[in-house]
């Protein structure tokens, strides 16, 4: 057996340049490269053998260790999970930065490989610097955080131990049921020590991904439920996206007439035009597919989590009392929420395989008209909201009515006065759907604007809309479109992220200008937390610590002037060609200008408070206080505890 001396850094990047992935006869290396910020738990160790001999993995300089890792699970998610950056950072803060990132990976099953540094194994320094000691037990160090966040966990504390790490590490990669973040912690001096490694690790390794059909008493379950069903409503989640399933859901739904909702995981899987797309479902979902649930009696989850904002807190997909509920997915732990009736297996291969039988069967659904009736309804409403406009002529009947019932007369006001702006939030996202490639990415992560987009936003580009909504990161929209853009070159790539989640994260557009990648951020800036500040006001509470106010001397409180923020000068300080818009007309020019450049672009949009799209038949089950003084406090309880009578408990 032939053996060869390396160092655990050297074998680390050997054995990754040998990782393939294939799937549906397609074969491609899986690992394109790796994300890092050097420090001295690294630089001497994995650094060193990425200078001496990287092979075909590009070495990126992040900026900031979550937001490098952000921009890995962009690249992977925009890749369909085929492709991966690894990521790698010093111990201490440089590893806990991640931690972040790989919650982010795993809530949304997005394969991200991470290495932070840890301390000397042979603890000889002890404590070296930023290192963590904890009296009683000294085997606890930061990489230790990662356990609770990631979907397997190793620390190498001998050379020979990188063998079974790595092995394992791309089982739990390239696992359709299973995957997310994968933390393989590195003690610092271990990088450097060296082992005779067998050259048998390092042989090609091809990840098979496969099609795995549910079994036959299952597939047989589900073609008597949807045969018994009249008016079924199927769900297409990002395992739709992920398995590539989106023409065959459509062939499913075209053939026994049955309307298709995506989740914000699974938009763009399918087209919007689609005859049977009824649109968002759920808490940031539309009128039609929200208005479908009242009478579906079965729902067909295929690859989704059902998530609260899927089930409207298992309330608006559960109106109907007899309502049945299948789930499609390749995890028998999302197969089995709700109290459903399971169907493990892919999405593409198990809808084909129900789909051979229920045509046996004769099957169609009992829908007549009411599906066309309630798209129409609902495209009628969803043109509506997306030409609101301020146009100074003041407020009230007949004139400006903002989108969100928590608005009042006094924060419009005030807004124009200290900002300046009058895009409303809703035609900006309308505006900008107008202007771009038909096959743009369009990248958001949180706030108020992944409701404008699931509501609002349509599409038939295949997977051109790239949502991060299980974590709902802040700070995620930027780094991920820069990795989307890595993995797609060819499309403008635009990223939506609301002030607060700029001032959050933005350091990677340092890497982006260094990178010569072009994306272009709009930051939607209404000088508050806005979609918190609803909740916050929509539940009769007080405005407090969700608007960005100067405070005041007089209340000592954050009441005060409006903050305004030049977002256009930060992005000039990055080389980035930035404007500066107040009004549809000037947002309008700044994107139109923007398609033009080569680098990267910044638009800073002053955008009126409460101008989103809300509400559309929706409920979410949040803590609002069951004892208060505030009357307004108790009728919105009132109003928490109307709809848990009618929801499911589990």
């Amino acid at each position: 057996m032939s053996k060869t001396k390396m160092t655990v850094g050297q074998a680390i990047v050997k054995f990754l340049n040998q990782q393939y992935i294939e799937m549906d006869g397609v074969e491609q290396p899986f690992v394109d490269g790796i994300f890092t910020i050097f420090g001295h738990g690294c630089v001497v160790g994995l650094g060193q053998a990425l200078e001496q001999d990287p092979g075909h993995l590009r070495v990126y300089q992040g900026r900031n260790e979550q937001g490098m890792a952000h921009a890995a699970i962009g690249y992977a998610k925009q890749n369909n999970r085929r492709k991966i950056i690894a990521c790698a950072s010093s111990i201490g803060p440089g590893a806990a930065n991640m931690v972040t990132a790989a919650l982010t990976a795993s809530i949304n099953h997005i394969p991200l490989l991470l290495f932070p540094s840890d301390s000397f194994a042979t603890r000889q320094p002890d404590p070296v610097l930023q290192q963590m000691e904890q009296p009683g037990d000294l085997t606890i160090t930061a990489s230790d955080c990662f356990k609770p966040v990631v979907k397997y966990w190793d620390r190498v504390s001998r050379p020979e131990q990188v063998m079974t790490a790595m092995i394992n590490a791309m089982r739990v990669l390239t696992d359709t049921a299973n995957c997310g973040a994968v933390c393989v912690s590195l003690p610092q001096d271990v990088q450097g020590e060296s082992y005779e490694y067998p050259d048998y690790f390092f042989q090609k390794r091809v990840h098979h991904v496969a099609r795995r059909t549910a079994d036959d008493y299952e597939v047989a379950k589900a073609v008597e439920m949807i045969k018994n069903a009249k008016k079924p409503l199927l769900i297409s989640g990002g395992g739709v996206r992920y398995s590539e399933a989106g023409e065959t859901v459509m062939e499913f739904c075209r053939e026994f007439n049955i309307p298709v909702s995506q989740t914000q995981a699974g938009h763009s899987a399918l087209p919007d035009s689609f005859e049977l797309n009824v649109g968002g479902v759920g808490i940031t979902g539309g009128l039609a597919a929200n208005k479908l649930c009242q009478d579906a009696d079965l729902v067909i989850g295929v690859g989704t989590r059902f998530n609260d904002f899927v089930t409207g807190s298992k309330w608006i997909l559960f109106r109907n009392p007899d309502i049945k509920v299948l789930a499609i997915n390749t995890s028998e732990f999302h197969a089995e929420k709700v109290d459903v009736t399971r169907c493990v297996g892919d999405a593409k291969v198990t809808l084909e395989a129900i789909m051979e039988k229920l045509k046996t069967e004769g099957y169609k659904s009992a829908y007549t008209t009411e599906i066309q009736e309630i798209k129409k309804e609902w495209e009628e409403e969803r043109l509506r909201v997306l030409d609101v406009q301020y146009h100074g002529e003041g407020f009230g009947e007949g004139k400006f009515v903002p989108c969100v019932p928590s608005w009042t007369e006094q924060i419009m006001t005030d807004f124009i006065r200290d900002i300046g702006g009058t895009i409303t939030e809703s035609n900006g996202v309308g505006l900008l759907r107008e202007e771009i490639d038909d096959d743009a990415i369009v990248v958001a992560a949180v706030g108020s604007l992944p409701a404008d987009l699931e509501r609002l936003w349509v599409t038939d580009a295949k997977d051109s809309y790239h949502m991060e909504y299980g974590a709902s990161c802040m700070g995620y929209e930027i780094a991920g479109a820069f990795g989307a853009k890595l993995a797609a070159p060819d499309k403008e790539v635009y990223s939506l992220a609301g002030d607060g989640s700029f001032l959050m994260l933005n350091s990677e557009l340092a890497t982006a200008m260094q990178e010569n990648v072009k994306i272009t951020v709009i930051v939607f800036d209404n000088a508050a937390f806005g979609c918190i500040n609803n909740l916050q006001m929509g539940n009769g509470i007080g405005s407090l610590g969700t608007e960005m106010r100067h405070r005041n001397e007089e209340t000592g409180k954050t009441d005060g002037s409006y903050c305004y923020t030049d977002f256009a000068k930060i992005g000039e300080g990055y080389g980035m060609k930035s404007y500066t818009v107040k009004t549809p007309e000037e947002f309008v020019q700044a994107v139109r200008e923007a398609k033009k450049e080569t680098k990267s672009v910044l638009i800073d949009a002053k955008v009126l408070p409460k101008t989103m799209a809300e509400g559309y038949e929706s409920w979410w089950h949040i803590g609002v206080a069951s004892t208060s003084e505030s009357e307004a406090v108790r009728e919105a309880r009132q109003r928490i505890d109307d709809h848990l009578a009618e929801a499911r408990t589990y």
